[in-house]
């Protein structure tokens, strides 16, 4: 018995309902469908939706609303009970068309036609609202594994991680709004899932982490995430791009622009990220030694050419990330390749050995 037809058939106790073909006359009605009209729906479509129900094929898209209207409650715990770990009552829910629906149907055109036009009670964007069950709209993407409804943030709202307290920005007309969201690791995976690492370095953006302040607080920074890091080693394409040493222009805060009298200022460098990913597999050489070796081999080369012409003792490596620092220039911050964890490998001992080292602060 699947779980889907489990819930239906504890719903339709709940409520009354004794056949499933009363429930698709219940079905036909709120979908508009009167009189004689919806029983021979309810006829044509008791085939489907018992395969439906079998697990045989998708729940159409067009009962989605009318069973959670029926049975009041969402689509999220039809499909399974333990969804929200709230009781269930008789009496119905406020529903709500919401962002749960538009998350499950995924489709672009809803979200540019539809879903851009959504308020809630107080004018503001339902972006950082929940619904009756607590939930905001990123929460039903993760669920749903809405990869549109990613790719919809990030082209409408410029959704972006701020490396403090695991927040997400969202940019829209004019101003910022922020949503404190729980399931960072579950959003990050679908995000790589896409297979666009440009868009999951824009979205997880470890520069602004890294130049806006050089350091980060290990208890609520995703960057030092355990499974974040893994999720970069484990993926090809994205722990290749951490290699890449790029320009990336750092947008000032106002104050530092009033200060400063310039609105962003220019670096160039590899991804900050690569530091924490070196750290991870250092400590993990059964699972993650070839990514060590890479980064370390990486590293030789990338530490040597920053050495060139620098006089050692006006720069030093002012943290655990590798942000090396000229003690004559607040502005600058260069990165390079910082080892710090003990290992007996010996192959791993030997890369060690050859990075060019810097001094600490």
């Amino acid at each position: 018995m699947t779980k889907l037809k489990k819930n239906i058939d504890h719903y339709m106790n709940l409520k009354g309902i004794k056949m499933y073909s009363h429930l698709l006359v219940n079905i036909a009605h709120e979908l508009g469908i009167k009189g004689q009209e919806a029983y021979k729906f309810a006829n044509n479509e008791k085939s489907n939706f018992s395969k439906m129900l079998k697990g045989e094929r998708p729940l159409k898209y067009e009962f989605i609303i009318p069973l959670e209207k029926i049975f009041g409650v969402s689509l999220a715990r039809l499909m399974d009970e333990d969804a929200y770990k709230l009781p269930i009552e008789k009496e119905n829910v406020p529903f709500n068309k919401g962002f749960r629906y538009y998350a499950y149907l995924d489709d672009p055109q809803l979200y540019k036609n539809e879903f851009n036009l959504l308020m809630a009670t107080d004018g503001k964007s339902i972006i950082t609202q929940t619904d009756e069950f607590g939930k905001t709209f990123l929460d039903y993407v993760v669920e749903y594994h809405s990869v549109n409804g990613v790719r919809y943030l990030y082209e409408e709202y410029g959704i972006k991680l701020k490396w403090f307290y695991n927040q997400f920005e969202f940019r829209k007309d004019k101003g910022i709004t922020w949503i404190n969201f729980e399931n960072s690791i579950e959003f990050a995976r679908l995000v790589a899932s896409m297979k666009d690492v440009e868009l999951f370095n824009s979205i997880y953006d470890s520069y602004n982490m890294f130049f806006a302040c050089g350091y980060y607080d290990v208890g609520s920074c995703i960057f030092a995430n355990n499974d974040f890091l893994e999720l970069i080693l484990d993926n090809n394409e994205i722990f290749n791009s951490i290699f890449e040493e790029k320009q990336y222009v750092f947008e000032l805060s106002n104050f530092a622009k009033r200060k400063k009298q310039i609105e962003s200022i220019t670096y160039n460098s590899i991804n900050p990220i690569i530091n924490n990913c070196l750290s991870y597999a250092l400590k993990n050489l059964d699972k993650y030694k070839q990514q060590a070796i890479e980064i370390l081999k990486f590293g030789i080369d990338y530490n040597r050419k920053k050495t060139t012409n620098i006089d050692y003792s006006n720069y030093y490596i002012c943290n655990e990330l590798g942000a090396l620092k000229n003690i004559n220039d607040e502005d600058f911050y260069e990165l390079i390749i910082l080892a710090d964890v003990e290992t007996s490998d010996p192959e791993i001992k030997a890369l060690i050995s050859q990075l060019p080292r810097f001094n600490k602060y």
